[in-house]
């Protein structure tokens, strides 16, 4: 990728507690480019909420980056200042959460927490007008209503707007959203997905989407990385990599997504096996087990030359899914 927005190059994240530390992210490269959605894919607990927390400087107490470079149009943040992240997040760097009722405010009327927001970075004389030129652009019939309203007064999907909302309103060039859907029903996800993606192609905003959920991933992603136990373990085009998946462990999920179940069939499931601590991470729940894989494999390039993955028989796999 030429210029990218956001460069993430060997990034290590450990978490300290008491004596002892644990290792988080192991050597996370990636790159987003302007206007591009890029997915970070992966099961619970596979590390993708720290990578997004790393990106603005939200780590929580105790975890740390101690590895690689975390570059910001060229500017490593590793060893910026907290006034200096505090100054990226929102008009640069903005962060949609995955759980819209705990990150609004709920003692503060929806119009107080958008215009705190703007005016933060923002002429204070505009932010009313922004908030509700910036409700009604997230599809809110009453944007006046909804400024005078509580949190608790909206919907899910209602709330789940509003924070986009929040996060366009200062015109960032990078949103990280966390499951931004998770707690929301089936159709509203629909809605607010297509929303996001909509905006951020007029905006010419990127996003990385945290999720799960390799539906949402075919839906509005140009291109995805998996990581599995804190490792990046493929990467490339959405296209190429649901079409024809180079990693066991992205067969596996993609195996398991019901639309590909022949009816009342179970749907194929991993072992529920730890993670290996040397070598490849995932061998220890892999049909493909071969004694190469007690070594870590590097990212393998396969014919299509954006698309690859950490496995030694990457190059080899060429049937499509």
């Amino acid at each position: 990728m030429r210029n990218p927005h956001l460069s993430l190059q060997e990034l290590v994240v450990v978490a300290r507690h008491g004596d002892g530390e644990r290792t988080l992210l192991r050597g996370v490269t990636l790159d987003i480019e302007e206007a591009r959605i890029v997915a970070l894919a992966g099961e619970s607990g596979s590390g993708k909420t720290i990578l997004g927390a790393a990106i603005p400087g939200l780590l929580p107490p105790g975890v740390a980056v101690t590895g690689g470079r975390l570059l910001w149009r060229g500017e490593d943040l590793r060893g910026a200042s907290e006034a200096r992240l505090r100054a990226l997040r929102g008009p640069e760097i903005a962060t949609i959460f995955q759980e819209p009722m705990t990150a609004l405010n709920p003692v503060l009327r929806i119009g107080r927490q958008m215009t705190d927001v703007i005016r933060t970075h923002r002429p204070a004389s505009d932010a009313h007008t922004l908030a509700r030129q910036m409700l009604a652009e997230v599809r809110i019939d009453d944007p006046a209503a909804v400024l005078e309203a509580w949190p608790h007064q909206l919907s899910g999907g209602m709330r789940q707007r509003v924070l986009i909302a929040m996060a366009f309103a200062c015109r960032p060039a990078l949103i990280v959203a966390d499951e931004p859907t998770t707690a929301l029903d089936v159709t509203v996800q629909a809605q607010v997905l297509a929303l996001l993606a909509t905006l951020a192609r007029e905006h010419r905003t990127a996003v990385l989407l945290i999720t799960h959920d390799m539906g949402v991933v075919r839906r509005c992603c140009d291109e995805v990385h998996m990581l599995y136990a804190g490792r990046i373990v493929e990467s490339g085009p959405t296209a190429d990599v649901l079409r024809a998946p180079r990693h066991p462990y992205t067969r596996a999920l993609l195996d398991a997504l019901p639309e590909r179940a022949a009816p009342k069939s179970p749907l194929p499931a991993l072992p529920a096996l730890p993670a290996a601590t040397s070598g490849c991470a995932f061998r220890s729940r892999c049909a493909d087990l071969m004694d190469r894989c007690h070594d870590q494999p590097s990212m393998q390039p396969s014919p299509s030359a954006p698309h690859r993955a950490a496995c030694w028989l990457a190059p080899h796999r060429e049937v499509a899914a």
